[in-house]
């Protein structure tokens, strides 16, 4: 697996192209640029097999239209039904970024414990709802001598955590989303929606928010 960071758009949010060599590729999280996203596709060489979205907040899929017009077949798009059931609307208006007000023809479910498949990688999902309510994380196990992996969006960050103050978030809920994530091998390598990766162990010993989540 080879994992490529691309940060986007006025808030810096961070853009994951995940790719298998002969697989294919995964974007998570197209928050804007989509002209980047597509230079890192095509330098990658390998064709978008799917989207994935951590949740459903406007910073984390503003290029989300002009990503899926440039491919030459439709692409899956994968994100709770919790979060697509508002993030196409006018609920989800965050300037400076323009609305995307029609859900993409392609767009399935994930739910808790559900797998998505490039290659011999598996993606397991983790719901983690507190940021937003269909809020999820995207983990794969350890192999040969890469540790596991967590893309956790706006749920983890590095000494930090996503906020709560925004329509539908929850503290009770993110509390016991991190416990979750928490529990994750200490060696799991963070892959946040914002800010610089870190490790499940680090923010063990430093993020207060773990350290004391209720």
């Amino acid at each position: 697996m080879k994992v490529a960071r691309i940060p986007v758009g006025p808030f810096e949010a961070n853009c994951w192209l995940v790719a298998e060599p002969g697989a294919g590729a995964l974007v998570v999280d197209p928050g804007a640029d989509a002209p980047s996203i597509l230079a890192a596709l095509r330098d990658a060489g390998e064709p978008l097999r799917a989207v994935l979205l951590t949740h459903g907040h406007l910073d984390h899929l503003s290029a989300l239209p002009p990503l899926l017009a440039a491919q030459p077949a439709p692409v899956p798009v994968r994100l709770a039904a919790a979060d697509a059931a508002w993030c196409f609307t006018s609920l989800n208006d965050i300037p400076p970024y323009e609305p995307v007000l029609e859900p993409p023809a392609s767009l399935e479910p994930v739910e808790d414990g559900g797998e998505i498949p490039l290659g011999s990688l598996r993606l397991r999902v983790l719901a983690t709802p507190g940021h937003s309510p269909g809020s999820v994380c995207f983990f794969a196990d350890a192999d040969g001598s890469r540790p596991p992996v967590l893309f956790s969006g706006d749920t983890l960050f590095r000494a930090s955590v996503g906020r709560t103050d925004l329509p539908g978030g929850s503290w009770d809920e993110l509390a016991a989303s991190l416990r979750r994530l928490a529990a994750l091998p200490p060696e799991t390598r963070v892959l946040p929606g914002h800010g610089r990766p870190t490790t499940v162990a680090a923010e063990r010993e430093l993020n207060p928010f773990l350290a004391q989540p209720d």
